[in-house]
């Protein structure tokens, strides 16, 4: 074991009662904390550095660079915390339940819902078939770590912050949020207020979960558990009414509990009255996303998100089942007057014993759309989620998917798996300067196409993938040209084109990043594609409007998240924030409210799509005319050496259209002769 102690290096002193920490024990209490932050700060904290905490303003510390110093085993005489993010990368994902927001939330025991909310966090981990382990301050506060054997980006744990944020009243996500800055104090820590951050678990059992850290199968796991809040995070784009706390939920504290053992995987139960439902943990119902409270409350939604009011409140319904709601418990908000909105939904029918069948149905839709998405579906709740269900039920009643689903999920499970290869490829620059991205177009527009057709096969042409990509479709042609020609690519040419059959490509996972690809990369919904507007706002306009969301990122940050220039960020951000998708607030920028529908209308977009879609008609119908005229020639069974008797020169005549001259894959050949014809 190293040596541990309490720091004498000169710039800091030992820990007394004069150098703020007041009420310092003596002896045990002293060498239990070296021992503490010796053993695990050196293994949580990212990079070597630690922060100290000399100064507290506002009833918060404060964490100034200038007094900063080297992270060793040694205890630093003061409150210390350490780094989170090292280049942009974690291992550690820091939960920090924090007593100020269980008081601000009217908690009649703050310190019992700060540790019911931690072993709640530990409860759902285990669910996902990973391991943490926990400490506290003297006062109540909680952490609990959740370590990781692999680096996440800075982006990806961000949104799972955001969305423990959502689902746990005490939770702070603000340590996960700055990526140069973003701090935690560790084990072993001092407290300001007297004693040390000292652990819930044992020692032993802390040990053995940092030496055996989790891995990929439970960070997807852990997305798909926090799926109803990611969703939340996506789709809130404009700003939402606040949130006043409903009397009947008012939080209440539950049990503090140590040594938590976290019972096994989640299963669907039935309730006592024979309806399905997803238990998700005991105690306090988990809220829903401020999206769908708001659609409850109020019965607004936005037309653009849901196509009828029919389709808003099943959207409420899955979001409660996700979350280990109840129907009874549905039913009671709408009975006691708290979600109005909801109520309203029902208002057409005229008895209540058909508001009541027709909720009933809309939970068994429910229920059968989540069973679904656990399964590993891709399911997202823009589309259509109540109709053109054949088999009602959940997994307590509901069918298994038939072969032909399996072999969606599968094909899907593999474009995620694709997609995160993709993503450390260009984490890590595998392509550079202005070929990166077009790259990330042209890659993105494939990975949209094998979402659509759920098929890691795809045969798009290069005037479709341009469409997605909003580039020129002979840029898109060159672009996969060199990637098909790369070592060890990611994607591969199954089949060369024929007729007015386009070429068929595979995409793989490039055995370089195989590693990379079981660890999911975090982006709820359809991934690919960029939307139309980027025609004329740019690539990098579109990367940095799909990074920024109602939380504000700093400027500083973005080029790290987006994976460009610092100028290429700073042009994106005015250009954005000239058409109103992008806002700058205290704190960094958010995404505007501008609906870039509506910009695309103004710059004249739709008409340029129309425009190029026309032209894209037109090529295609002279090209077919022409492949008939090829046809029309018919086989023929010569030998290389004789005369061909084909007039080719009253073909050379017709001649191909003159936009072939330019076409990537060059004149077709005359049917069964191999010939090429030159124009």
């Amino acid at each position: 074991m190293p040596e541990f102690g309490v720091s004498d290096s000169g710039d800091i002193r030992r820990a007394t009662p004069e150098n703020s920490i007041p009420a310092q024990k003596p002896g045990h209490d002293t060498l239990t904390a070296a021992l503490t932050w010796a053993l695990f700060a050196p293994r949580l904290g990212a990079g070597d550095r630690v922060r100290l905490s000399k100064t507290v303003a506002a009833g918060k510390h404060q964490y100034p660079g200038r007094d900063e110093v080297a992270l060793t085993v040694r205890l630093p005489a003061y409150v210390a915390a350490v780094y989170v993010y090292h280049h942009g990368l974690t291992k550690l994902l820091p939960a920090d339940f924090d007593l100020k927001k269980a008081i601000a939330a009217g908690s009649a025991d703050p310190a019992g819902l700060v540790g019911w909310e931690s072993a709640d966090l530990a409860r759902l981990i285990s669910r996902c078939g990973g391991h943490s382990f926990g400490d506290r301050t003297p006062a109540g506060g909680r952490h609990r770590y959740v370590p990781w054997a692999a680096n996440i980006g800075f982006g990806d744990m961000r949104r799972v912050a955001l969305a423990l944020a959502r689902r746990y009243v005490t939770f702070d996500p603000s340590p996960m949020l700055n990526i140069r800055e973003g701090l935690i104090t560790p084990p072993g820590s001092w407290h300001r207020g007297g004693g040390f951050r000292a652990l819930t678990d044992p020692v032993s059992h802390a040990q053995r979960v940092l030496d055996e850290p989790n891995g990929p199968d439970v960070w997807s796991r852990l997305l798909d558990a926090l799926q109803p809040e990611l969703e939340a995070l996506e789709l809130e784009v404009a700003e939402l009414p606040a949130e006043p706390v409903a009397e009947d939920a008012a939080v209440t504290g539950g049990p503090v509990l140590e040594g938590l053992v976290a019972p096994g995987p989640a299963a669907w139960a039935v309730d006592e009255d024979g309806v399905d439902w997803l238990p998700r943990s005991d105690g306090p119902l988990p809220r829903l996303s401020p999206l769908r409270e708001h659609i409850a409350r109020t019965g607004e939604f936005n037309p653009r998100v849901y196509d009828s009011p029919s389709e808003a409140r099943q959207a409420v319904l899955a979001s409660a089942v996700s979350c280990g709601w109840r129907l009874a418990d549905v039913a009671a908000r709408m009975r006691a007057g708290h979600w109005p909105g909801l109520v309203g939904f029902y208002a057409r029918y005229k008895s209540d014993q058909k508001r009541i069948h027709a909720l009933q149905s809309d939970w068994k839709r429910a229920v059968h759309w989540v069973a679904r998405r656990e399964l590993g579906r891709e399911i997202h709740t823009r589309g259509v989620t109540h109709g053109g269900v054949s088999k009602e039920g959940g997994p307590g009643g509901a069918t298994p998917p038939t072969t032909d689903e399996s072999k969606v999920i599968a094909e899907l499970r593999k474009t995620r798996r694709w997609y995160s290869a993709y993503v450390a490829a260009v984490r890590n620059r595998r392509w550079k300067g202005q070929k990166l991205l077009t790259v990330r177009r042209v890659l993105g527009a494939m990975l949209k196409a094998a979402q659509l057709r759920h098929s890691m096969v795809i045969g798009f042409g290069v005037r479709e993938l341009a469409l997605l990509a909003c580039l020129d479709y002979s840029t898109v042609a060159n672009t996969l040209r060199e990637l098909r020609e790369e070592t060890d690519p990611f994607i591969d040419l199954v089949e060369e084109h024929h007729g007015d059959q386009p070429d068929i490509y595979q995409l793989i996972v490039p055995q370089s990043y195989a590693e990379a690809a079981a660890w999911r990369s975090l982006r709820p919904g359809r991934l690919g594609g960029i939307h139309p507007v980027f025609r004329e706002l740019g690539g990098p306009a579109a990367f940095v409007h799909s990074e920024l969301t109602d939380v504000p990122i700093r400027a500083g940050d973005l080029p790290g998240l987006a994976v460009l220039s610092s100028s290429a960020v700073n042009d994106a951000l005015h250009d954005l924030a000239d058409h109103g998708m992008a806002l700058r607030v205290i704190g960094g920028w958010v995404r505007g409210p501008a609906d870039p529908d509506v910009v695309a209308e103004h710059l004249g977009v739709p008409d340029l799509v129309d425009r190029i879609v026309a032209k894209y008609r037109r090529q295609r119908e002279e090209w077919r005319a022409f492949l008939a005229i090829v046809e029309a020639f018919g086989p023929t069974d010569l030998e290389p050496e004789e005369e061909d008797p084909i007039p080719l020169e009253d073909l050379v005549a017709v001649g191909p259209p003159p936009w072939m001259e330019a076409e990537p894959h060059g004149p077709p050949a005359a049917a069964g002769t191999g010939i090429s014809i030159d124009l």
